[in-house]
C-alpha cells in the first residue's frame, strides 16, 4: 500500500465542489469522483442507510425502535420495507451498522500495524487497555514507556487514525481526545494513515502539542532514549 500524502487545500475544495454539484448520490456518481481524483476519502450527503433510517422514523415514533430495526431488519413488519432497508444498509459503505463494522475493522487493522512498527523498533509501551485498567478514562492508543524524538520533537504517545484528517474530524479529535492526551502525558504523535489536509500543519496545536504524520516515522528520523540505571 502506498503512503498517503498531505492534501492541498485547493484539491480538497475542488472535491467538495464537485460533490456538491452532483444531482444524485448514487454509486455511479461516487465512482466518477473516485476515478477523477484517484481516492475520494469521505463522502457528504444523504447515504442509502440514512435515507432508510428517515423512512423508519416515519413508521416508528419511538427512536429506540428505529435503532433496533436498523440493527435487525427482521423486526420490521412490512416485508418490502424490511428488504429495502436491509439492501440500503448492506450497500452503504458510509453510514449504518454495516459501515460501522467496516470502519472498526479498518481502525483495528491500523492499530495492529502501528503496534507492529513499535515492536520492530523495540519501543516499549502501554496500550489503551492497560491504561484504562489504571483508571484513565481517555487514553491514546499507545503510551510510550520512554519518550522518543521524531525529527527532534519529543513524543510520549502515539495515536492511530485510519481515516483522512480534515478540519471537522481534526477539530473533534482535538476537543474530545488529543487535548486530554497532551494535558496528561505531554506531546505526542498522531498518524492519519489516509492523509490529512495541509492546513492542519498551520494550526496552533500541531508541532506544539503533537505532530502529524501519514505513516510511522522512518528509523532515521527517530531518536530513542534509555532509562538511566
Amino acid at each position: 500500500m502506498s503512503e498517503a500524502k498531505v492534501m492541498k487545500l485547493e484539491l480538497y475544495n475542488a472535491i467538495l465542489e464537485d460533490f456538491n454539484n452532483l444531482t444524485s448520490y448514487s454509486r455511479k456518481s461516487e465512482n466518477m469522483l473516485r476515478k477523477k481524483y484517484n481516492q475520494l476519502s469521505e463522502n457528504q450527503g444523504i447515504s442509502p442507510a440514512l435515507f432508510a433510517r428517515s423512512l423508519l422514523q416515519n413508521v416508528y415514533t419511538d427512536s429506540t425502535m428505529t435503532k433496533k430495526c436498523i440493527k435487525d431488519t427482521t423486526l420490521i413488519e412490512d416485508k418490502d420495507l424490511a428488504y429495502q432497508t436491509f439492501l440500503a444498509i448492506m450497500n452503504d459503505n458510509q453510514y449504518g451498522p454495516y459501515a460501522d463494522t467496516i470502519k472498526q475493522s479498518i481502525g483495528l487493522e491500523y492499530e495492529l500495524r502501528l503496534e507492529r512498527e513499535l515492536r520492530l523498533m523495540n519501543i516499549t509501551f502501554l496500550d489503551e487497555n492497560v491504561l484504562r485498567s489504571r483508571g484513565y478514562d481517555k487514553t491514546p492508543d499507545f503510551k510510550l514507556d520512554v519518550p522518543i524524538a521524531v525529527d527532534g520533537f519529543i513524543v510520549n504517545w502515539v495515536e492511530s487514525k485510519a481515516l483522512f484528517g480534515d478540519d471537522e474530524n481534526h477539530s473533534g479529535y482535538l476537543k474530545e481526545q488529543l487535548s486530554c492526551y497532551w494535558n496528561r502525558f505531554g506531546p505526542g504523535l498522531v498518524i492519519y494513515w489516509f492523509g490529512y489536509l495541509e492546513t492542519l500543519n498551520s494550526t496552533p496545536e500541531v508541532n506544539n502539542m503533537f505532530i502529524l504524520r501519514t505513516s510511522f516515522p522512518s528509523k532515521s528520523s527517530i531518536t530513542q532514549y534509555k532509562i538511566d540505571g
